[in-house]
């Protein structure tokens, strides 16, 4: 029967537990190959993931669905998707059997072979990132061709060349994807520096102005780009996030330390506009996601 509960193994036990096998092949210092294949019809888990690669992932077969912090992969057959968790915990949900091509780069040696911001990573400061499936058909084949290589251990030179290939497709292909939504490598990157600066401080909302000047972005194109890419006004999502972030303080603050921790002066507003945004008050909230016995502490 399946389960939405997660179990928190290492990596060996897990294997063993879930029957699935993983081939690892290191390429060079910061570059190795990994394929894994499991046979399990619906596995819930949770494990570690690093903080030292880019993982460059390629479904080879099956079907796989994960979260990793809020953000929610699922992939199908010739699926490409690109992170770098930094240490995040990774849940697998309900995931069918699947094979998994995996390269991991380093972000210094992926510097020495791309731009810096390519993408838009700043890979001289390299944090949490998710970039959205995408696939082609060059991306199939070379993905293939190492699949082939991984099984025979005497060509390392031939799966040194084709792991730099697949690089370059899969990085082609996020490129290609992300000039076909309208917003260049570069604003992009500036938006997502907004985005950044916009929620360094919840308790106050810097000014349209103030964004503006600090990413160099017009005031115009920052509004329309921010819409487009985010799917909110600037103020909304500042708003949506501090809510958010509402929610998870009221976990250990009760209602009045959550509203002046998040700059309220006045109780009352912050009442109104979480329960504009959850349909609930703060105090029936924190009556949910806390145990009684320390609702009062």
């Amino acid at each position: 029967m399946c389960s939405n509960d997660f179990t928190v193994l290492p990596l060996d036990q897990m294997s063993q537990q879930y029957q699935s096998e993983e081939k690892n092949i290191i390429i060079q210092p910061g570059l190795a190959v990994s394929i894994c294949h499991s046979n399990c019809n619906c596995l819930n888990a949770s494990f570690p993931s690093d903080d030292k690669y880019i993982h460059l992932n390629y479904l080879l077969k099956g079907c796989f669905k994960a979260r990793i912090r809020d953000t929610l992969i699922e992939l199908n057959e010739g699926d490409a998707i690109m992170g770098f968790s930094c240490g995040e915990p990774f849940h697998l949900i309900n995931s069918p059997s699947f094979c998994n091509l995996d390269i991991m780069i380093t972000p210094a040696l992926l510097g020495t072979l791309v731009e810096n911001h390519f993408l838009n990573i700043d890979l001289n400061d390299v944090n949490f990132f998710i970039k959205p499936s995408c696939n082609s058909i060059k991306l199939k084949s070379t993905a293939s061709h190492i699949a082939s290589l991984v099984e025979r251990p005497t060509c390392k030179l031939l799966l040194h060349s084709a792991v730099l290939e697949f690089i370059h497709w899969q990085l082609d292909a996020f490129k290609a994807k992300q000039n076909s939504q309208g917003i260049s490598t570069r604003e992009k990157y500036q938006l997502e520096s907004a985005r950044n600066y916009l929620l360094k401080d919840l308790s106050i909302a810097p000014t349209i102005a103030n964004i503006s000047n600090v990413v160099g972005l017009n005031q115009c194109k920052l509004k329309k780009g921010f819409k487009h890419l985010y799917g909110d006004s600037i103020y909304a999502h500042f708003q949506k996030e501090r809510m958010n972030k509402a929610m998870q303080l009221l976990k250990d603050n009760n209602v009045t330390e959550t509203a002046m921790i998040l700059g309220y002066s006045n109780v009352s507003h912050f009442s109104a506009a979480f329960s504009k945004e959850f349909n609930i008050k703060p105090k029936e909230a924190r009556k949910e996601i806390i145990p009684s016995s320390k609702q009062y502490a």
